[in-house]
C-alpha cells in the first residue's frame, strides 16, 4: 500500500513539473516579446542615429572638397582685383556649384545667387539657407612674415532623420530637425 500511494505521487509529481514547465516555456516567450518591445525603440535610435551621423560627415567633407576646389582656383588670380565683383570670385563660384552639383547636393539655389560684398575683399552668395562666402583678404602671419590667403566658406543646411525617430518616440519632445554645416578652406595666395 505504501508502495503504491508513493508511485501515485510521483506520477503526481510528474504531471506537475511537466506543467510548470510548460508554464515556464510560455513566461520566457511572453518575457522576450516584452523586452524586445523595451529594447526595440532605444536600437531603432541608435540605428538611425549612426545612419544620420554618418551622413552628416559625409556632407561635411562633400563641402568641405568644394570649398577646397574654389579656393585652388582662386589662390592662381590676384587677390585685389578691381570691379564690383572681380572675374576670380565669379570662376570661383561656378566651381564650387559644380562641385556640390557632381556631389548629388542640390546647389540649384547657390547657382543662381547674386554675389553680395560684405567686406573689403569678401563677397557672399547666399539663398535659400546656402551659402558661400569668398574672403579674398584673409592675412595670418607665419614665421616667415606676412601672409594673405582666400578663405572660401560653404554652409548648407541638413535635415535630420534622427528627429522624426524622436518625435515618433516622444510626440512631446521640442527637437531641431535642421542643422547647418560648414565646409571651410583657407589657402595661401600664389601671386
Amino acid at each position: 500500500m505504501i508502495y503504491s500511494h508513493t508511485r501515485v505521487n510521483s506520477r503526481m509529481l510528474r504531471q506537475i513539473v511537466a506543467s510548470l514547465r510548460a508554464r515556464l516555456v510560455t513566461a520566457v516567450e511572453g518575457t522576450q516579446l516584452f523586452e524586445l518591445a523595451l529594447v526595440l525603440p532605444i536600437l531603432l535610435v541608435l540605428v538611425v542615429g549612426v545612419i544620420d551621423l554618418s551622413q552628416g560627415f559625409i556632407l561635411k567633407q562633400k563641402l568641405t572638397n568644394a570649398a577646397r576646389d574654389g579656393a585652388r582656383i582662386a589662390i592662381q588670380f590676384p587677390p585685389y582685383e578691381g570691379g564690383t565683383t572681380p572675374s576670380s570670385v565669379v570662376i570661383v563660384h561656378d566651381a564650387v556649384v559644380n562641385y556640390l552639383n557632381n556631389a548629388d547636393i542640390d546647389a540649384t539655389a547657390l547657382g543662381s545667387a547674386s554675389p553680395s560684398k560684405t567686406g573689403a575683399f569678401e563677397w557672399t552668395y547666399s539663398s535659400g539657407g546656402d551659402d558661400l562666402i569668398i574672403d579674398r583678404g584673409v592675412s595670418y602671419i607665419s614665421p616667415n612674415g606676412l601672409v594673405i590667403a582666400t578663405r572660401v566658406t560653404v554652409r548648407y543646411p541638413y535635415s535630420w532623420i534622427f528627429s522624426d525617430v524622436v518625435l515618433l518616440i516622444d510626440p512631446a519632445a521640442s527637437y531641431s530637425g535642421t542643422l547647418q554645416i560648414t565646409g571651410e578652406v583657407v589657402m595661401k595666395q600664389n601671386i
